[in-house]
């Protein structure tokens, strides 16, 4: 029904039927808001209520049952978990003590940019960039230089396009026992060092 455009198939099924449908995904009751008025009401006067995200099997599989930030139900738990995150991990002070290494990665890129300059080398900007920022990323996060061993950006890219694949169980949910399109099976592979990923 929903074809490969599902946006699109929503919204001529939304000029027939109206702004505000209920329908059901499999086994999944589904709400499509189809005006900005509807959506105000689900996500400004109502937000709470509908604040927790839809459960997805991708995501009890990569998060230890949802137990991350990002796909933890809205409560106190979740709400834990952000006070944590806002005071522990991303407060102004933690931010500001990175400043020497942040400071230090710059320099390494600034310089390796002029030696590329002096030799006339042709310069990926967006690949140096990415890499700054991947290089920063691990410092912060394990307190030591990129390991090829741990390969992050693997890691991050196999679990988003996992989480973003359709998947029948998340609308049929008993068939996620049997994992029919053979999906966790083949990321149960990507090695002891990736393990699971928190979000």
């Amino acid at each position: 029904m929903l074809d490969k455009l599902p946006h699109r198939t929503l919204q001529e099924l939304a000029k027939k039927c109206g702004p505000l449908m209920s329908m059901r995904l499999g086994y999944v009751p589904t709400i499509v808001i189809s005006s900005p008025q509807a959506a105000e009401l689900f996500l400004k006067t109502h937000d709470t209520v509908f604040a927790s995200r839809p459960k997805v099997q991708a995501v009890d599989y990569l998060s230890y049952d949802t137990k991350g930030m990002a796909f933890a139900k809205y409560g106190p738990y979740w709400r834990n978990v952000r006070k944590f995150c806002t005071h522990e991990l991303l407060s102004a002070a933690k931010i500001d003590s990175f400043k020497a290494m942040r400071r230090e990665e710059l320099e390494s890129l600034v310089q390796s940019l002029m030696e590329a300059a002096k030799a006339h080398e042709v310069v990926d900007i967006s690949e140096k960039v990415a890499g700054l920022i991947e290089d920063m990323t691990y410092r912060m996060l394990f307190g030591r230089n990129k390991d090829d061993r741990f390969d992050l950006k693997s890691i991050v890219h196999q679990a988003l396009s996992l989480v973003a694949a359709p998947n029948l169980a998340d609308y049929v949910p008993f068939l996620g026992t049997f994992d029919l399109q053979v999906r966790f099976h083949a990321s149960s592979n990507m090695g002891p060092s990736q393990g699971n990923v928190e979000f």
